[in-house]
């Protein structure tokens, strides 16, 4: 990993007048350069290291803004239909990245910090509520769809004259319940 940029290396607080211009749009390289010799003078980054910072805040932002614009499409899509794909897209991205997390967990020189491992966990137990709560939503809904067919179904067949045992066999088959 490279060395911090020099405008990175500023004092904090001129650091973030410099953020708040670029995210703001309000002032060119060269009007935040003289703003850093004017307030670091001799330490002032160059030109070409405040272009730098510049042009990758601004990718950064356009990173950001884009992924908001994706995350604004796929929430309307999970409400929408929360159990559909886009639901249980969400829901493997998320454990596939919690895995990920906790597989660098052992990787020679990476940090172990228990509050990441701990938010983690609960991303994961949380997913599999989610998972749990779903599945048996899903269940419930084909449990009285399959009911309402063997009503429906003892009904026409009564009407067609069926024997009372014709149409508890109907109704058996259709709910999959044992004799």
């Amino acid at each position: 990993m490279g060395r911090k940029s020099s405008v990175q290396q500023l004092d904090p607080r001129v650091r973030e007048v410099v953020d708040r211009l670029v995210r703001e749009d309000r002032a060119t390289i060269d009007e935040i350069v003289q703003l850093l010799e004017d307030k670091a003078g001799e330490e002032a980054p160059s030109r070409s290291a405040v272009g730098r910072y510049v042009k990758s805040a601004r990718e950064q932002m356009q990173r950001y803004r884009e992924a908001q614009e994706l995350a604004k499409v796929w929430v309307g899509k999970l409400e929408e239909d929360p159990d559909g794909d886009v639901g249980r897209l969400l829901s493997e991205m998320l454990r596939t990245v919690a895995f990920q997390q906790l597989s660098t967990v052992g990787d020679e020189g990476a940090e172990i910090n228990t509050k990441d491992i701990m938010f983690l966990a609960g991303a994961i137990k949380d997913l599999a509520n989610a998972d749990k709560v779903s599945l048996e939503r899903e269940l419930r809904v084909r449990q009285e769809v399959a009911k309402q067919a063997a009503a429906k179904a003892a009904e026409v067949s009564r009407k067609g004259g069926m024997s009372r045992e014709f149409q508890d066999e109907l109704k058996r088959e259709i709910l999959g319940v044992a004799k």
